[in-house]
């Protein structure tokens, strides 16, 4: 990749699934001032925990199906939570892989 003063590139096939938990992978794709964007790929009857949402976040269903805060969301569907809000339900029963902008661990 070029190498670009202030400016991350990245070439997401190139980069390795890295396990988070049971069922849960992620591919960081870019971080920069305090924002993290990364693709995440859930198996097949996935369940994740409830969490707040300190900072805002963006995520684009790239394939398969997602259950988020009772709203069933497949691919080309997309959803943006505020900071302050509660994620009470999160899953996935076909498996999914999608995209998401989000505060950067330790911003």
């Amino acid at each position: 990749m070029t190498d670009t003063p202030g400016w991350i590139f990245a070439d997401e096939a190139a980069i390795e699934w890295q396990p988070m938990g049971e069922g849960i992978a992620m591919k960081v794709l870019g971080v920069a001032d305090g924002r993290m964007f990364a693709m995440f790929r859930f198996d097949a009857g996935y369940v994740g925990g409830s969490h707040d949402h300190a900072d805002a976040e963006f995520t684009y269903v790239l394939s398969g199906d997602i259950v988020s805060n009772g709203v069933t969301m497949l691919a080309g569907h997309s959803y943006a939570a505020e900071a302050g809000t509660t994620h009470s339900e999160f899953r996935s029963e076909n498996g999914a892989t999608l995209v998401s902008v989000f505060a950067a661990p330790g911003a």
